[in-house]
């Protein structure tokens, strides 16, 4: 009885010591949790948005398992009509493998036209093995919401003559969760020339891609009319997507131009004189600008023992399109021998200036081709005498 008793004692001791080997030197099962396991989740899980469109987010999965797994990605809920799809590297996909690093895939759903205002929950699931996560994701479906892209320019008003070309540094702004494809215009009347390019690039286009929610810089040229009058004129530019018609409105404001040219009333630009002799030649000064010509000077360079004089050196202003006539009055060197010489006429305000050269030919003196002339005689008229007093003898 005795040792039927002390059998029993020893079974229950072994039993003892074997249940808390177990306990203690198995490895512990395993779980899914923040510190061991996967986690998936996203920046933004609650987005406004409206009925018709697609939304794509950003999805990461960590794993903090210590080992790597291959993951699978499944949609465990998904609104009635709605469609989705798992997108990785460009390719749709059900599975991930993710070691230490966090990896990260995107995920779209298109949102029916028809839907009903209100929010909606969609849920994603990462599983590998037995250990799990879950992803709710809320979108806020509304129909005034306003995500529209920007248009818009740094400076909106520019200020220049006529013959300025305006360059405007605009901003065009994506806020779609998928690229965008635009259409670049502007509505302006004949002879104004808009002219789309890039921020660092001088080719001309016509259409942009813009990733999402990503802003281009473009530069808008604006080149005015030849003709153009001064004043304040309103460019209309849009571009347009498949989503989104952008507008911006641009102003240019023309202080006008300002030319002007020298020239004679009939076009000729030359004259004929003789030396000494002082010749008046009639000086047009035309403006061919778009704005006032005021304060204009005439002055002008002649060869050396010339002279040139202006009745009136000084036009106190000339409006656009109008021409004024001076006088001036050219007197050659008194030495001046026969051929050609360059006399220049400049016109100058503080805003431009303009000349002329006028080709001004010296011929012989009329005088002097008498003086030679009666010379002639006088030697002819000698030796006939000479001839008729002597010639006998």
């Amino acid at each position: 009885m005795i040792k039927r008793t002390a059998n029993k004692k020893l079974e229950f001791a072994l039993f003892l010591i074997l249940t808390l080997m177990f306990t203690f030197l198995m490895p512990p099962a395993v779980k899914a949790s923040a510190d061991q396991g996967l986690s998936i989740y996203t920046t933004y899980p609650s987005i406004a948005t409206r009925p018709g469109e697609s939304v794509e987010t950003g999805i990461s999965i960590s794993n903090t398992t210590g080992s790597d797994r291959l993951v699978s990605l499944k949609i465990i809920s998904l609104p009635k009509n709605w469609s989705a799809y798992i997108e990785g590297g460009g390719k749709i996909i059900d599975k991930i493998y993710v070691g230490s690093n966090t990896q990260t895939f995107s995920f779209t759903v298109k949102i029916p036209n028809d839907i009903e205002q209100g929010r909606y929950t969609v849920t994603l699931e990462a599983s590998s093995g037995s250990i799990s996560d879950r992803l709710d994701l809320e979108y806020f479906i509304k129909d005034d919401i306003d995500n529209k892209g920007q248009l818009q320019a740094n400076y909106t008003e520019l200020k220049g003559s006529s013959d300025t070309t305006f360059d405007f540094e605009v901003k065009l702004t994506n806020n779609k969760n998928e690229a965008q494809t635009y259409s670049l215009g502007a509505d302006v009347q004949r002879g104004w020339q808009v002219k789309f390019s890039a921020q660092y690039d001088t080719k001309q286009i016509a259409s942009i891609s813009v990733e999402p929610n990503s802003t281009s810089t473009l530069k808008v040229s604006v080149v005015p009319p030849a003709n153009v009058e001064a004043g304040e004129y309103i460019i209309p530019i849009a571009a347009t997507s498949a989503a989104d018609t952008l507008a911006a409105d641009l102003k240019v404001i023309i202080t006008g131009s300002y030319a002007m040219e020298v020239t004679t009333p009939t076009g000729r630009l030359n004259a004929e004189t003789t030396a000494g002799r002082r010749t008046p030649i009639d000086i047009q000064i035309q403006n061919t600008g778009s704005s006032e010509l005021r304060g204009i000077k005439l002055t002008s360079w002649k060869p050396n023992g010339w002279d040139v004089e202006f009745d009136n050196d000084t036009i106190e202003s000339i409006a656009p399109g109008e021409s004024t006539t001076v006088k001036a009055y050219i007197t050659s060197d008194e030495k001046a021998i026969a051929g050609d010489y360059v006399v220049s006429i400049y016109a100058e305000t503080p805003e431009v200036k303009d000349s002329a050269e006028f080709r001004v030919m010296v011929k012989t003196s009329t005088i002097w081709g008498l003086v030679g002339v009666g010379v002639i005689v006088l030697l002819a008229a000698g030796l006939y005498w000479i001839f008729k007093t002597y010639g006998r003898r």
